[in-house]
């Protein structure tokens, strides 16, 4: 045996595949045990879920949670609808205007209501208004209920009153309402070319305003024979609005009027406590005892004369009073606050009626077709009250109104008769009169105000 075998030489032949053999060995069995490792790893370990799948399963992981469909607890929910059946249906309302000839009754039973509610609707307000004044045109409105009760009924009696008829159980009542309008100031201006009224009315104002402007300079213009063709006005004036709609006027605020050369003013003041009316710009009242006249826009027939010939006696009579001619039916106003002293008649001056004022002044009323409802003797009038109605009677050959007017016993021209002032203000009501009359003078352009 050699020395290398004999000490074990790792580069001999024998131990080489020795060698080799163990290795192969070893690995088979690394390997081996490597595979049961993994084998078992896998089998005990799931498997993780690839990032695609996180992506894919994210939206499925929102919360679903319902909300609740109301903030009310149950019962609450059960009481509003329990309510909302039972709460009635809501009225029937309708609104028209009255038909030509239509009465009350025909007005309503067009709407369904029985003829027994409306004759007993009728019979109930009787004493407040006469069904049988129903005007075609006017405007109304009804409720009722779903089974054609007559809950209630609005007539506009005018453009400032309406009628309203409610129901109270088995009765109706009814009570007047005055119509509220929302107030605009507007500023006319005329220039006379035939008269006063159609002046206004080529201005922008009504009938009524222009009766107003006449009564306010009526103690200083006498409108029958001191109206210039030329003349002018200016004035501001209440505009009545009623839904975003014109309603007419109502008051004038100020007026100036410019009359034969001369220019005058008015401004409208209410005192505290006290009746409102128009004074000069200086404070001085425009109102005095008398009326320059007792109608309204008439003509004079026959003036204050000492001879006349008389067209029913045929001979030359003095005439110591003033005639207007006017239509028949024409309002009378008494000239002056005063007392009636006689309501009469005679084969002369027909139907006639005298008034006694203050300072020993009388005047009288003759040729009226008739007298005021309810006027007697020892009534009290005041100025600017209707009396009568122009006629014919007595000693007349047509329609007109005979005014006399003494003092003391004596006549009087009417025509050229100075009236005796009114009342002035009051100090206390001075600088608030002074602060309204400037305010509409400066308006209207007129010379501010002098201080009394």
């Amino acid at each position: 045996m050699s020395y290398s075998e004999e000490k074990g030489d790792v580069n001999s032949p024998s131990n080489s595949a020795k060698r080799f053999l163990w290795s192969r060995q070893f690995w088979g069995a690394g390997i081996v045990l490597s595979s049961v490792l993994a084998i078992g790893a896998w089998t005990h370990f799931p498997a993780e879920t690839p990032p695609r799948s996180v992506k894919i399963i994210q939206p499925v992981k929102l919360d679903t949670t319902p909300l609740p469909a109301l903030t009310v607890p149950e019962p609450e929910i059960e009481a509003v609808v329990e309510a909302e059946v039972e709460a009635p249906p809501s009225n029937l309302h309708f609104k028209g205007t009255v038909a030509r000839n239509e009465s009350l009754t025909q007005l309503l039973g067009r709407k369904g209501v029985s003829l027994e509610t409306s004759l007993k609707l009728a019979r109930q307000t009787r004493s407040v208004y006469n069904w049988n004044r129903l005007r075609s045109g006017k405007s109304y409105s009804i409720e009722m209920t779903n089974d054609k009760e007559l809950v209630s009924f609005v007539y506009q009696v005018d453009n400032n009153l309406k009628l309203s008829v409610e129901r109270d159980g088995e009765e109706f009542n009814a009570r007047f309402i005055e119509t509220q309008y929302d107030i605009q100031l507007e500023v006319l201006e005329g220039r006379i070319q035939d008269n006063l009224i159609s002046a206004v009315l080529d201005a922008g104002g009504n009938y009524q305003t222009a009766l107003d402007l006449e009564e306010i300079f009526a103690w200083q213009i006498n409108f029958f024979k001191d109206l210039r063709k030329g003349d002018s006005f200016k004035i501001i004036v209440e505009k009545k609005m009623r839904d975003n709609q014109a309603a007419g006027f109502g008051r004038i605020r100020a007026a100036t009027f410019f009359n034969k050369g001369e220019s005058m003013a008015a401004v409208y003041f209410e005192p505290d406590g006290g009746i409102g009316g128009y004074y000069a710009p200086d404070s001085r009242p425009l109102k005095k005892q008398f009326l320059k006249s007792p109608l309204k826009y008439t003509r004079i027939t026959s003036g204050f004369t000492g001879k006349r010939f008389h067209p029913i006696y045929k001979k030359h009579l003095p005439h110591r009073a003033v005639d207007y001619a006017a239509p028949r039916g024409t309002p009378i106003y008494a000239i002056s606050d005063g007392e009636v002293m006689s309501v009469s008649r005679n084969s002369r001056s027909g139907k006639h009626i005298k008034l006694k004022h203050r300072n020993g002044f009388v005047s009288s009323y003759s040729h009226l077709s008739r007298y005021q409802t309810g006027l007697s003797v020892g009534k009290k009038v005041q100025q600017g009250q209707v009396i009568g109605y122009v006629g014919s009677t007595g000693a007349a050959t047509g329609p007109h109104l005979c005014f006399h007017l003494r003092k003391n016993g004596k006549s009087i021209n009417p025509l050229t008769f100075q009236s005796p002032g009114g009342p002035p203000l009051d100090e206390e009501n001075m600088t608030a009169f002074q602060l309204t009359a400037r305010q509409g003078m400066l308006v209207l352009g007129y010379p501010e105000p002098t201080t009394t």
